[in-house]
């Protein structure tokens, strides 16, 4: 016994043991008061070999693997238990970074303005802004002419 957990692995081993006996005594000494000692025990004893016959040494075998498999099972969960752990910390850490580009793209959402406007589709392609003042220099024109008024494209000027 040099460290402490060989200390407390015999502490533990001898404590079981002496759990295993008390409770042992304790069985031993409550028949032994009764007036028919050991006629219950015995009665149950035979119970349990009368349900074995029955069932059959098959059943019974089968019982006993599944006792014998109990600390596979167990050492594979031990085993089992880091990846499990790193599975659920993939997850959760998935899970907290979509939730951050979520809110991210929320913001940006709320912030961004985009060009296009329904009510200003231009459907049938736009027009230069040049093509726009020529034809806006030709009502011009049209209007003068109408209204008499000539200006000094027409030569009338100076």
């Amino acid at each position: 016994m040099h460290t402490l957990v060989d200390f407390l692995t015999r502490v533990k081993g001898v404590e079981y043991i002496l759990s295993v006996l008390t409770i042992t005594g304790f069985i031993l000494y409550i028949e032994i008061l009764k007036p028919s000692p050991f006629r219950s025990l015995s009665k149950r004893i035979g119970e349990d070999l009368a349900f074995l016959r029955k069932e059959g040494f098959r059943s019974f075998l089968r019982t006993v693997g599944r006792a014998l498999a109990a600390p596979f099972i167990g050492l594979f969960y031990v085993i089992a238990l880091p990846f499990l752990f790193v599975h659920t910390l993939v997850v959760e850490l998935g899970g907290m970074a979509a939730e951050g580009v979520a809110r991210a793209l929320d913001a940006a959402g709320a912030t961004a303005v985009f060009g296009w406007r329904p009510s200003e589709a231009y459907l049938s392609g736009r027009k230069g802004k040049r093509a726009k003042k020529e034809r806006g220099k030709g009502k011009d024109k049209e209007k003068a002419k109408e209204e008499g008024e000539t200006g000094p494209e027409d030569g009338e000027g100076k």
